[in-house]
């Protein structure tokens, strides 16, 4: 018997080519894109899950209330977690971290690397986290200053192997030479934890006086230390709990408690070690930053090309009943029983879901380098567990049972007399439920168009908004080496002897790479406030064409004045509330002037309240405007001129806009993203209105001939035939497009800068569907309208 329903089956679909074809086309690359999004989502969703302690875990963030800007910030002062270890009792480890960003690392031999990152935390991080080390002990890896651990990706790629790295030296390029005393395990790909280089936090304070230039002007007068209280807020901090607590706000609360003698305003948040990397507090300036929001949607799009493929199996299954009404008849007139019927149907189902399998798989294979590159992640289907097979096996039989099981009551509930003398019709019911699934495909596609078209807006809106600075034609260059921060004066003047350069600009700290937050004394207010800060050479306002609205710009001034003068931007004067901030006073420095806020950061962040201060000295970063056409040559020249004064690192160079545009990396890969599975699921969706253009039309061929042979023309049969899906499609839209505005005001919401909904986005993808369904059935539709009516009559 099974053999003959195989038979039978294979010789169906070699028989129906087309409709076979339809559908093991939709539904093959149906299950592919679910399995390629489905393996995202489910990498996004693991990120630190392996970590042995994962459920006692949390980071601290801190929410300053005396300021009208109230966010909580994952930056903390030094001093806190050591703090929190020893006067609250349900923490029983604390932990920070601090970073050197961009250094260079030089070996022995004189061979030199580049490294990002360098992390400075404290010696019980290989406790704490589940981070295996490969050489050293984890009581004495990082016990002294002098000593560093390295993963084994750096310690293989420097030494050869993990165990030639151990007692070896390196040296950190103006920071100093440390001794290798271990060697961890390479972080997995799925933890918010992004570092290969860890030295001990002893180097706290060698480590920031890069940021803060020779005076120190961040730190306040009476600071001496970054590990003093009331300098610097620049330090995650993570606290491991007891096991048997239960209510995590009251733990807070205890934290709150004690940090309250030194920062009395300050509201504490913990967030879960397994939530760090989709929280809303993480902004993605330490560590690795996810967005729960956009792995949602991929699943949500997953389930809906999924669903669309199903969707179409089952109306092409229905739709063609009368082609199988002969077949099905004779069954049941031999004896053939309906539950052998429904077999029949249900072995077709579960070929066309095997075979989809099959070729699903071979197309996530191709598609997975691709994919991988792009979002720049290791996917892969894990073979070698039987997991993966358990898993694709009851895919297959879910998608089996979601795609035959109508089709197979539906087919095999008439009687052999209706069978065989055709009277084999669905009825209001049967019409009904297919207009409900073509209905549900128009849902999905004008959706995913609609959002695709928003998507792409905002994404169009982010790259072209006006940021409050020229960006065109301006390099930005690393200016880590210390000779060549002494020598800038004589850097400067050698590049402005190029006629294409036509200014050069010094700042202590590149904010357009985040933000440097500090806590500003402010006359008049009893606590130190939370901003950004920048120490900037003079005319760096006029080389970046940033506008002062009040007061004077450091270039107006005269040299003596400039020096204890100070500016802020409009976010700062309208936070502290000042009518006349040039009355008021910052680390008591006056106010001189306030410029307009200008976007350094991404545009889902609001504008920080900014402060700025002068300095001729300790620069790390210049900002060099060029003109006219020979950018090549500028550029040649500028890197001619800064290799001859750096000897340690490398010439590294941006254009600013360049670096604005991969600031929205993010977002473009979630438009690109959308937008290619957004078109597969119009595609599957369109080889089903193809095939069911196909079943109408054979359908209604003698209708067509009657209407023909009393005169009706081409174009009046082309609109019968096709006005009841755009009806249709008109009544979809009224459900879906306010649904649509909905959901999506509700994402932009999370923009501080984003476009406004209009009608234009929201009518445009209409017609752009109407165009295509109508593309899609006036092929169809023009081709039985020029059919001789005598053939179609004569079937009768």
């Amino acid at each position: 018997m099974l053999k003959n329903y195989i038979t039978t089956t294979f010789r169906f679909f070699w028989k129906n080519k087309s409709y076979s074809l339809i559908n093991l086309l939709g539904l093959s690359i149906g299950m592919s894109c679910f399995i390629l999004l489905s393996l995202f989502v489910r990498k996004e969703f693991s990120y630190d899950q392996y970590h042995e302690d994962k459920d006692l875990i949390y980071q601290v963030y801190l929410s300053d209330t005396s300021s009208s800007r109230s966010d909580y910030a994952y930056q903390t002062m030094a001093p806190m977690a050591p703090l929190f270890k020893e006067t609250v009792p349900e923490v029983t480890e604390a932990i920070r971290f601090g970073r050197m960003n961009n250094r260079v690392i030089k070996l022995k031999t004189g061979i030199k690397y580049q490294a990002d990152e360098v992390y400075y935390t404290d010696e019980s991080v290989f406790d704490f986290f589940s981070i295996r080390l490969l050489a050293g002990s984890s009581s004495s890896v990082l016990a002294s200053g002098d000593h560093m651990a390295i993963s084994e990706e750096v310690a293989i790629r420097m030494f050869g192997t993990v165990e030639e790295a151990i007692s070896e030296t390196i040296e950190i390029v103006d920071f100093g030479a440390l001794t290798v005393s271990g060697v961890f395990e390479n972080l997995p790909d799925n933890t918010h934890l992004d570092f290969d280089y860890l030295i001990s936090f002893e180097n706290a304070d060698k480590a920031m006086a890069h940021v803060f230039g020779p005076n120190n002007a961040a730190l306040g007068a009476d600071a001496k230390s970054v590990m003093d209280w009331g300098t610097v807020s620049a330090f995650p901090v993570y606290l491991k709990l007891r096991s048997d607590l239960i209510d995590i706000e009251n733990v807070e609360l205890s934290l709150q408690s004690a940090l309250a003698p030194h920062r009395p305003s300050d509201l504490v948040k913990l967030v879960p070690l397994t939530e760090i990397y989709f929280s809303e507090l993480n902004k993605g300036y330490f560590g690795r930053k996810g967005e729960e929001s956009n792995a949602r949607l991929y699943l949500i799009i997953a389930f809906i090309i999924l669903g669309v493929a199903i969707v179409n199996y089952m109306n092409m299954a229905t739709a063609r009943h009368s082609k199988r009404a002969k077949e099905v008849g004779i069954r049941k007139t031999v004896g053939g029983h309906r539950m052998q019927i429904a077999k029949q149907f249900f072995l077709e189902s579960t070929l066309m879901a095997f075979i989809s399998l099959l070729l699903a798989i071979c197309f996530t294979e191709m598609a997975l380098p691709t994919l991988n590159g792009f979002i720049g992640k290791d996917l892969a289907l894990a073979y070698d567990s039987p997991l993966t097979y358990m898993t694709l096996a009851l895919f297959t039989v879910l998608i089996s049972f979601l795609s035959g099981i109508y089709p197979s009551i539906f087919l095999s509930k008439f009687s052999p007399i209706q069978m065989l003398t055709g009277r084999v019709s669905g009825g209001k019911g049967g019409a009904a439920f297919r207009k409900v699934l073509v209905g549900f495909q128009f849902f999905v596609c004008l959706s995913l168009i609609a959002i695709t078209s928003i998507v792409y807006s905002q994404f169009s809106y982010m790259q072209n908004m006006d940021l409050g600075i020229e960006e065109d034609q301006i390099i930005g260059v690393s200016m880590r080496d210390t000779n060549l921060q002494k020598s800038y004066p004589v850097f400067k003047d050698r590049l402005l002897s190029n006629a294409s350069i036509s200014a050069v600009t010094g700042v202590s700290y590149s904010v357009f790479k985040g933000n440097m937050s500090v806590y500003a004394g402010i006359a008049g207010m009893e606590e130190s406030q939370p901003v950004s800060y920048m120490s900037v050479e003079s005319n760096f306002l006029n080389t970046l064409g940033i506008k002062v609205n009040t007061g004077q710009s450091f270039a107006d001034m005269d040299e003596s004045a400039v020096t204890n003068a100070l500016l802020i931007n409009e976010t700062a004067a309208e936070k502290f509330g000042w009518d006349n901030p040039l009355e008021e006073k910052i680390f008591q420095a006056p106010i001189t002037g306030v410029v307009d806020d200008f976007i350094y950061g991404s545009a889902k962040t609001a504008i920080a309240p900014m402060v700025m201060m002068t300095s001729k000295e300790g620069f790390s970063q210049a900002y060099i405007k060029i003109n006219g056409a020979n950018v090549k040559e500028a550029v040649n020249h500028v890197q001619s001129v800064f290799e001859d004064f750096s000897i340690d690192y490398p010439f590294e160079y941006k254009f600013l806009d360049d670096h604005f545009a991969e600031m929205y990396e993010g977002e473009k890969r979630l438009s690109d993203i959308f937008s290619i599975f957004s078109l597969l699921a119009i595609f599957i969706a369109g080889l089903g209105i193809f095939g069911l253009s196909i079943f109408m039309a054979e359908q209604r061929i003698k209708e067509i001939g009657i209407r023909k042979v009393l005169g009706a023309g081409v174009g009046h049969i082309i609109w019968v035939m096709n006005n009841g899906v755009t009806k249709l499609m008109v009544v979809v839209a009224i459900i879906t497009l306010p649904l649509v505005y909905h959901f999506m005001s509700l994402w932009l919401s999370d923009f501080a800068f984003h476009i406004t909904l209009n009608g234009i986005l929201l009518v445009a993808p209409l017609l752009v569907l109407t165009l295509i369904v109508w593309s899609i059935l006036m092929f169809q539709s023009y081709k039985s309208a020029r059919t001789n009516p005598i053939n179609a009559l004569r079937t009768d």
